[in-house]
């Protein structure tokens, strides 16, 4: 029989049932775990996209899979070739330090981080999928965001080796190529260090 789990008109899914439920089988286990949520699950608690699944940084092994698996069934939400959670992002980055996470949950056995938006800007222009710097476009935008060379040392400190082009990408779909084309001509000295 499976469980319910909210879900909004979008089909947004409110993942923190299947938290409690994890956090209720590693007790049973005796084992405690610490997810650092990224990607779409961090964009949805901002309240942009939503996301079927919740990609984050923890350490995973037989018991662990077995777990969430089980717990993916249970609310029906594991996808045919997906886990609800799923740890392939550590394959794209390495795992961010404690300062640019935030505590969202904290259960007896189960502590779930979440990376903070601006790390997660920097995590998406790394990947730089297609998906990805649309993703960044929709938070510059909402943020109403027009300076890409604070953005680019505030990456550049978080350790972020960013290629400019592909921010400038991402600003150009937020605000438009006429926005664009001007700051070209406003920051040509600035960008030759970048050449």
């Amino acid at each position: 029989m499976k469980r319910l789990i909210h879900a909004n008109s979008d089909g947004v899914i409110d993942f923190q049932p299947a938290f409690e439920r994890l956090n209720e089988e590693l007790s049973i286990i005796g084992q405690s775990l610490k997810l650092v949520c990224a990607g779409g699950y961090v964009m949805q608690r901002h309240g942009y996209r939503g996301t079927v699944d919740v990609d984050a940084f923890y350490s995973s092994g037989t018991a662990i899979d077995s777990i969430i698996r089980k717990i993916g069934d249970e609310f029906g939400i594991n996808r045919p070739n997906e886990l609800w959670l799923n740890n392939s992002i550590s394959n794209l980055n390495p795992e961010p330090r404690a300062e640019h996470c935030e505590t969202i949950y904290q259960f007896s056995n189960l502590v779930v981080k979440a990376v903070n938006i601006a790390y997660l800007v920097g995590m998406k222009l790394t990947v730089a999928r297609k998906q990805d710097v649309e993703d960044v476009a929709s938070i510059l935008n909402r943020e109403n965001d027009d300076q890409p060379l604070e953005l680019m040392s505030r990456l550049d400190g978080m350790g972020f080796d960013i290629d400019i082009s592909i921010l400038l990408d991402a600003y150009e779909k937020a605000h438009g190529m006429d926005w664009l084309n001007d700051f070209y001509v406003n920051n040509q000295v600035e960008l030759r260090k970048y050449v």
